[in-house]
């Protein structure tokens, strides 16, 4: 269990720290918007709930689902740096943020679906072995 708590707080920290970095530098410099306090304060707030839902499903031992939901939220940081970088018609903000929020629900749907298929699979194939 010791191992599990450093590696909670390893995961929440890392994902929280580099979700911010990531939001704050794509704003501020690939879209070119000034940043102001309450935008920091929306940063921190989503980067702290990214944190926590990724280090929670690991405490729970979902670790494929913690995986693919970090995975998700990866792919979106990248598609929302793409539609910021690509698009000049003033909507790319929305745009891009909305695209990281599909891609963050996309890892968090498609890691349940493969969680429930590992243990519908680990049930089927320990079934007579207890």
């Amino acid at each position: 269990m010791k191992k599990n708590k450093k590696n909670f707080w390893f995961i929440f920290f890392t994902v929280a720290i580099l979700s911010f970095t990531l939001l704050y530098l794509g704003i501020k410099y690939l879209l070119g918007n000034p940043v102001t306090l309450q935008n920091i304060a929306a940063y921190i707030i989503l980067s702290l709930i990214f944190g926590a839902v990724s280090s929670v499903l690991y405490l729970l031992q979902l670790k494929i689902m913690c995986f693919v939901f970090v995975l998700g939220l990866f792919v979106g940081y990248l598609d929302m740096f793409r539609t910021f970088l690509g698009s000049r018609s003033g909507w790319e903000d929305l745009a891009g943020l909305l695209s990281l929020f599909t891609w963050m629900a996309i890892g968090l749907c498609a890691g349940t679906v493969l969680q429930f298929l590992s243990y519908c699979y680990h049930k089927i194939r320990y079934r007579g072995k207890d």
